[in-house]
């Protein structure tokens, strides 16, 4: 599936990105509730993935960057 590596490379990680933006247009198509609960824990580990990398999901198309790099202002552990 991918080389194990020390750090994920941010090219992954853009790719994780685009997927979780995918997640977005099945809020208007009908599905079961329990393939809604899986839909939504798959979307919060992929984020999940990208957030533990020191990034976030670049909503407002600033810059037409799919991802924006996390401030580090001292107050999380």
């Amino acid at each position: 599936m991918s080389n194990l590596a020390d750090k994920t490379e941010y090219r992954a990680i853009s790719i994780i990105s685009k997927m979780v933006k995918d997640f977005e247009r099945l809020h208007y198509l009908n599905m079961t509730k329990n393939d809604d609960a899986d839909a939504c824990k798959a979307r919060n580990l992929l984020e999940g993935i990208i957030q533990s990398n020191g990034y976030k999901l670049n909503y407002k198309r600033i810059g037409n960057r799919p991802l924006l790099k996390n401030q580090d202002d001292g107050s999380r552990k």
